[in-house]
């Protein structure tokens, strides 16, 4: 007979309960640790804020406070402006950590090659609480591939003024080694200059002491030249004293001589003439009446008497004045 027809019916449904029974306790408590480790059966809130991307996170990334994984990513949508929206699912009971001041960043997880996440930064209590529904800011990370190439460029730079430097210490020291050359051959060069110094030196000394010999003799020759000044300016103004009396004289003999000329050569020339028409009217006379011998002579003497006339203020001959004889 086989086994399972001496088994009866009520164990039959014993062992079947069992079996039922225990996958379904097993299940719950699965159910019971997993929901205890991702807080399903804790009270939850939702709150959002706001970035200019997604940054690589998902729905369900975790989001922690001050280390410690408070909530997860609940949906991400875009806004009006093309920013990324994030719902953040928080258990209630760290509802009293986040205020007002609070500001979500963007996070690895494992430093810097981890999954992303969000970390709130709590804020004071002074603030007010966010309520269910509120809106936290956000500060955006640092694009460290933007950061990396700015260092770079930086670096490059910096090498640039490097290989610059360079040169210029490689010019410096040819420089340098042209300078020494330079000194070397002056250094070479210097014996002969000094002795050309200590010439030059003595010289200076001998012609010092030569002007200070010679300087007595030109100083008494100046003081001698002095005085000869001193003298002839003497004399130049005693002549200068003298001026004024002979140009007094002069300026008498000058009015004297333009009285003169203005009163007494006018008269005599008028006179002068006169008597040259007399005595070309006597010669017509004589020539047509007496022998010009006797009428020359008469002519002669009727030019000294008319010349001394003249001279005396008197009035000149005429021809029909001449005397009867």
């Amino acid at each position: 007979m086989h086994y399972a027809h001496r088994i009866s019916q009520a164990r039959i449904h014993q062992i079947v309960g069992w079996f039922v029974l225990l996958p379904a306790l097993i299940l719950g408590g699965v159910l019971f640790v997993v929901g205890n480790n991702q807080d399903l059966f804790e009270a939850k809130y939702q709150i959002s804020t706001v970035f200019s991307e997604g940054f690589g996170l998902r729905v369900g990334y975790p989001v922690t406070l001050l280390g410690l994984q408070v909530g997860r990513i609940d949906s991400i949508e875009f806004t009006d402006q093309n920013n990324a929206r994030f719902k953040l699912k928080l258990l209630k009971k760290y509802q009293d950590k986040i205020r007002a001041n609070s500001v979500a960043r963007v996070e690895k997880s494992g430093g810097l090659i981890g999954d992303p996440q969000i970390e709130i930064t709590p804020g004071t209590k002074s603030q007010p609480i966010v309520a269910d529904g509120g809106h936290i800011d956000s500060d955006e990370p640092l694009d460290l591939t933007a950061e990396a190439k700015a260092m770079l460029d930086t670096v490059k730079k910096t090498l640039a003024k490097v290989d610059g430097i360079a040169e210029e210490v490689q010019s410096t020291v040819k420089t340098g080694h042209a300078a020494l050359t330079h000194v070397e051959e002056a250094s070479a060069g210097l014996p002969e200059v000094m002795g050309n110094v200590r010439e030059t030196s003595a010289t200076i000394k001998r012609a010092t002491q030569n002007i200070s010999t010679e300087v007595p003799a030109l100083a008494s020759n100046v003081r001698k030249t002095l005085n000869r000044v001193g003298d002839v300016v003497e004399d130049v103004k005693a002549s200068t004293a003298k001026l004024p009396p002979m140009l007094d004289d002069v300026k008498g003999a000058t009015e004297d001589l333009k009285g003169l000329m203005h009163d007494g050569v006018p008269p005599l020339i008028q006179s002068a003439q006169g008597t040259m028409e007399d005595v070309t009217e006597i010669l017509a006379g004589a020539k047509k009446t007496f022998p010009i011998s006797v009428f020359a002579a008469r002519g002669h003497a009727a030019r000294v008497e008319g010349a001394a006339g003249a001279t005396s203020g008197l009035r000149s001959l005429r021809a029909d004045e001449l005397p009867q004889e």
